[in-house]
């Protein structure tokens, strides 16, 4: 898949949003969202649909009103193969941040949805399933009260520190900046720091923020938080972009290498 730079720039303002305009997408908008989905370099393993009819029945609500989505004139729907939910994390990320790059708004949904009713349109292959939906469209302006108010209780902006994804990280800044090494003699490049900042801010199930990260001196490695939500084979696709994007920001590109538990994959600059 081509990284577009915009992405990057797309990670610091999308937010989840669930409650939109009930207005069609602008034309040029929507032409560029099924371009994007024609050519978003599927395959066996990982596939996304677009779906632009009774899109607010897909998604079921939870804590009463709060997650109901109303309001979206499109949603896409993110297919994988058991096992490959990494791959559909990667792919759905991408086109998240291509709408917002649009202006519109998203918001991963990995368990409130009808999965018979989202199947049944999709018509899966055998072995296929919906892993996860997005609604798309223009968000309203300003949340509903409840809604704001189950945000904030859930915490659903926050971040974990640099530090605690991935620890040294910031004294190794510090290492470089007065000339030495840090982190028990491993000093991170400035592609590594950017490619976790950018990893940082990656969306999860229920925020719970699976991923913490390690230079070893080949590469920067993924590995597991010790307590994981469910959703974490789908984040961690999801924060492999984010690594990718940052890193190509400082002109790096690189392939990830697969890494045994509790490890997830280390990625390696070319």
């Amino acid at each position: 898949m081509n990284l577009s730079p915009a992405w990057y720039d797309a990670i610091a303002v999308r937010t989840s949003q669930r409650r939109y305009t009930p207005t069609p997408l602008p034309d040029a908008a929507a032409a560029r969202l099924r371009a994007f989905g024609a050519a978003d370099g599927s395959s066996p393993d990982a596939r996304l649909t677009l779906i632009d009819s009774d899109v607010d029945h897909l998604f079921t609500g939870v804590f009463g009103s709060y997650g109901a989505v109303a309001g979206a004139p499109l949603a896409a729907a993110f297919v994988g193969r058991e096992g490959c939910e990494g791959a559909v994390g990667y792919l759905g990320e991408a086109f998240v941040l291509e709408a917002t790059t649009l202006g519109l708004g998203t918001c991963w949904i990995a368990g409130t949805f009808d999965k018979e009713r989202t199947g049944g349109i999709l018509a899966l292959a055998p072995g296929e399933r919906v892993m996860a939906l997005t609604p798309v469209g223009k968000p309203v302006e300003r949340r509903p009260l409840g809604e704001r108010l189950m945000r904030r209780a859930v915490k659903a902006s926050g971040r974990l520190s640099l530090a605690t994804i991935a620890p040294g990280i910031e004294a190794a800044a510090g290492g470089e900046a007065a000339g030495g090494n840090a982190a028990g003699g491993v000093s991170w490049p400035a592609w590594a720091r950017t490619a976790v900042a950018a990893a940082r801010l990656a969306p999860s199930g229920a925020n719970r923020q699976p991923w913490r990260f390690r230079y070893d001196g080949d590469g920067l490695v993924l590995t597991r938080a010790a307590k994981l939500y469910w959703t974490a084979p789908l984040d961690f696709g999801i924060a492999r972009l984010h690594v990718e994007l940052g890193a190509a920001r400082e002109g790096v590109s690189g392939v990830w290498q697969p890494l045994a538990e509790p490890d997830v994959a280390r990625f390696v600059a070319d």
